[in-house]
């Protein structure tokens, strides 16, 4: 007589600043929304904990919204307007994630399985009740912050498992935390190679009105946030220099400096002013949707991740390896975990405009090693980095605790 297995009730919470559905963009929001719509709806009933997204969502998941309270959208505007120098920046991220954490703990106390993406401080002002599987999902190096180890020591006793994009953040977090090591596990981001693919012509004519690709122009493209720690203004430098010798090259800059609407900074206007040597060859697109970012992809010769921080496992990075288009990306972070450099992409120094410029250069000009290394990158993609198999992983994880038993 076959058993019949109960589902399980699991809640995924987001941090407190985007919904899911992502309409405003968000590279956590983007992978609840792929791994979600994914994961064994025979296995769990699944509700998104998020801001209100004010669409429809996928079907058969719940959706519960944390409005935005006029306090919060007060110090929203002051975190938006100052730099991560500004002590002003931290005070009003502190009130945004303790108004925020308040209302939805209240909500997830009744879940089999509560998921947080990448808040640990989430954990501060959630209580973990008995039978819960509770798990800490990140996807940046948080858990490092001087500051706040002392409370994480004291709340991670209550998480049940800590995922990691990368073993570079795994490693980061174990080295304080080493009597959690048992507890932190590894998987990998991942994407759609069938969204994410060699689109030939119709890439150009699918972006034809938004930006109108030339055939006689060759296109380095940069994907992301247009923040400091992005390396953005050392991508420029190297454009620089590369267009001096490669007048033909033109640079594409895909992004804002958070999400769609969000304001001008000062760091993006200094990006301009940057680029003014070269301004009729350099683009800025502004926040661009994923509908046009794939074919951007295709469209592109070079894509080129210029990361000045340690990026944990960047879904530029397996988006553009997917894509079939060459990658010069720093060695940073987990990057070197995904790619090998000469073999499936190129890595260079963190903030070296100078060798940058000298290695899209030589790329360049060795049309038979780019296009073997596109394709390594893509069959890597294929053999390994689906959604597929990340879900696979991830509900293992969920389930850990009946697999204990």
């Amino acid at each position: 007589m076959n058993q019949i297995v109960a589902k399980k009730s699991l809640a995924i919470v987001v941090p407190e600043m985007l919904p899911v559905p992502p309409v405003k963009g968000g590279a956590v929001e983007h992978w609840v929304h792929e791994v979600s719509q994914r994961l064994d709806q025979g296995q769990f009933d699944i509700t998104i904990v998020s801001r209100p997204a004010e669409v429809t969502g996928i079907e058969n998941i719940r959706y519960l919204t944390i409005p935005w309270t006029k306090a919060e959208q007060f110090f929203y505007k002051i975190k938006e307007k100052v730099t991560w120098r500004n002590p002003l920046r931290y005070v009003a991220k502190i009130q945004n994630v303790v108004s925020y954490t308040l209302r939805l703990a209240k909500s997830v106390r009744g879940f089999d399985v509560v998921v947080i993406h990448n808040e640990p401080n989430l954990l501060f002002f959630m209580q973990k009740m008995p039978q819960q599987t509770l798990i800490l999902h990140m996807h940046n190096a948080h858990l490092g912050i001087a500051l706040f180890r002392p409370f994480y020591r004291r709340t991670l006793k209550k998480v049940d498992r800590i995922i990691c994009v990368s073993d570079y953040i795994r490693r980061h977090a174990v080295q304080y935390y080493p009597e959690y090591a048992d507890k932190f596990t590894v998987v990998f981001n991942a994407t759609d190679p069938e969204i994410f693919k060699p689109y030939s012509d119709k890439a150009v004519s699918q972006l034809r009105g938004f930006i109108d690709i030339e055939a006689d122009k060759t296109y380095l493209l940069y994907v992301g946030r247009l923040t400091e720690i992005k390396g953005v203004h050392v991508l420029i430098k190297a454009f620089i220099t590369v267009h001096a010798q490669l007048p033909h090259t033109r640079l594409i800059i895909a992004g804002s400096s958070f999400f769609g609407g969000a304001a001008k900074t000062d760091y993006e206007q200094w990006l301009v002013k940057l680029a003014k040597p070269v301004s009729e060859a350099i683009i800025f697109t502004g926040f661009m949707p994923h509908d046009k970012l794939k074919y951007m992809y295709a469209a592109a010769d070079i894509v080129v991740l210029p990361s000045v921080w340690q990026d944990p496992c960047p879904l530029v990075v397996l988006e553009a390896m997917a894509s079939g288009t060459c990658l010069v990306s720093t060695a940073v972070g987990g990057v070197p975990e995904l790619v090998e450099n000469g073999v499936n992409g190129l890595l260079v120094n963190a903030g070296d405009a100078e060798k940058t410029a000298q290695v899209i250069v030589e790329i360049l000009s060795n049309s038979l090693l780019k296009t073997q290394m596109e394709h390594a990158a893509r069959q890597q993609i294929l053999a390994g980095y689906s959604w597929e198999r990340l879900t696979q992983e991830i509900e293992s994880n969920l389930l850990m605790k009946d697999v204990l038993k």
